[in-house]
């Protein structure tokens, strides 16, 4: 949280600050000595740093330090620059004189916190903004909330922040940093059920604040009360229009809902308003892949890639409405392009091994399972896959060994357990193949497809069937 914030308007109330930073210049110009007072000094100092002139705004400190030697607020502010230049232990030691100046100053408490939040002394960080707390007369209780919320989710004590924050809210409901962080702390302790009354509450009091009415709707979208999260979503809407993650994250609560037509609705509502980005065309995408349009699926995930070229996801996604509609030559032209771009995701590697052993591509359907299990040495999906791939070819030796070395490794196995039993049938190892069936049968009857994914011949042998239909009631 920065202390030295700088509102041009609110200042020019008072002083015209573009001409006092002029005057300042002219004098460092012309050399000649200028005298500023205090809050002269505070303005031209908030002036550099709205502008990004670091360097300006730290030798109008030195200059500030030179006429106010023992104002702590100059003192904090160049420890302040200090900390930016990570000159750590030099910021603490300033800290330390301008608390003996004026311990009264909350600037070098925010600041100490802020240095020990960097060095991961947490309970340093919090146990100094506690101590301002207990100061007489202490001001802006609710920004010291906000900073030991911030310190809190730095140190991952997500239960800590949520407090923090809830206090915060309890002395300015209108807080909107509060009300932003509220949303990321609730999400990481599952509060969802708990905030409720907070946020209908602050809807009361407030019943025009858009954030309030957006972390409502995303505790009842957490607790998957779909309807009521879609009315404060609208709420939300009705009221701050200027927002556009608002409908965007709507049109994400529709779709993961199963709403996709709706969520096509507001999107093309969005669209008329503001530009579309590849996010957008993304999850037009998913909605036209889920109601089976897999065409225009594919002209949105490509408006997605024109966007970004590097979005490996779209072209994953490219690549599994070409698998769907069959044409596999297609899908593996998307599946590689997704492989170039992510090259240690394991479902893009998994989904090029499929589309290349349907193209005939078996050597590079084996290097890519291989790449696979190299990555993610416990999941079982690529030993399934490069079992299949030397099974249809014919060496089941080598995919019996590969279906071993995944049941020793994996932590699910049912899937290659009924891979073994697919070998033993496929090499005409009938007598064992049944005896396994049976066994897989009776424990794990319903993942009994696995079977079939191995080798879809199976579903259609007789044998196979009654040995299936012994165990179907």
């Amino acid at each position: 949280m920065s202390n030295f914030d700088f509102n041009n308007e609110e200042e020019e109330e008072n002083i015209n600050v573009s001409e006092l930073v002029e005057r300042y210049e002219n004098s460092v110009k012309d050399e000649r000595a200028i005298f500023l007072d205090h809050d002269e000094f505070e303005y031209i100092i908030d002036y550099y740093y709205h502008h990004s002139r670091l360097e300006d705004a730290a030798r109008v400190i030195e200059r500030a330090l030179e006429q106010y030697p023992f104002s702590a607020a100059f003192l904090s502010r160049k420890a302040q620059f200090l900390f930016d230049i990570k000159e750590v232990e030099e910021a603490l030691q300033l800290l330390d004189i301008a608390e003996m100046y004026e311990r009264s100053e909350s600037a070098v408490y925010f600041l100490r916190s802020d240095i020990y939040k960097y060095l991961g002394r947490y309970d340093e960080a919090i146990e100094v903004m506690q101590n301002l707390l207990s100061q007489p007369d202490v001001m802006d209780i609710e920004d010291i909330y906000l900073q030991m919320c911030e310190v809190y989710e730095d140190w991952e004590k997500y239960n800590e922040a949520y407090d923090c924050i809830v206090a915060s809210l309890e002395i300015d409901p209108l807080n909107e940093e509060a009300l932003e962080r509220f949303t990321f702390c609730i999400t990481m302790t599952s509060k969802y059920e708990e905030s409720l009354p907070i946020h209908l509450r602050m809807i009361d009091e407030n019943p025009y604040s858009y954030l309030a009415w957006y972390n409502l709707a995303n505790s009842y979208r957490g607790l998957e009360k779909y309807e009521l999260a879609v009315d404060a979503f609208e709420y939300a809407i009705a009221i701050n229009e200027d927002e556009e993650y608002l409908p965007f994250e709507l049109a994400e609560l529709h779709y993961k809902f199963k709403q996709y037509q709706k969520a096509l609705d507001v999107l093309k509502d969005m669209c008329e308003v503001y530009d579309s980005d590849e996010d957008v065309f993304f999850l037009q995408g998913k909605c036209h892949e889920a109601l089976g349009n897999n065409k225009m699926a594919r002209y949105c995930y490509r408006k997605a890639v024109h966007e970004n070229p590097i979005m490996s996801e779209a072209y994953f996604r490219i690549g599994e409405t070409y698998k769907i509609d069959g044409q596999w030559e297609q899908a593996y032209k998307a599946f590689q392009k997704a492989n170039e771009l992510e090259k240690e995701e394991y479902e893009f590697c998994l989904a090029m091994a499929e589309a290349a052993l349907e193209i005939g591509e078996s050597d590079v359907a084996l290097d890519v399972c291989e790449t696979a299990i190299d990555l993610f040495v416990k999941r079982h999906e690529a030993y399934f896959t490069m079992a299949k791939i030397m099974a249809t070819y014919g060496d089941f030796e080598n995919a019996l060994a590969v279906v071993d070395t995944g049941l020793k490794i994996c932590k699910s196995t049912i899937e290659l357990e009924y891979a073994k039993c697919a070998i033993a049938f496929m090499s005409n190892k009938n007598k064992d193949a049944e005896i396994l069936l049976r066994k897989l049968l009776q424990e794990h009857y319903i993942m009994h497809d696995y079977l079939y994914d191995f080798c879809d011949e199976l579903s259609q042998d007789n044998f196979v069937q009654e040995i299936i239909a012994d165990f179907s009631e």
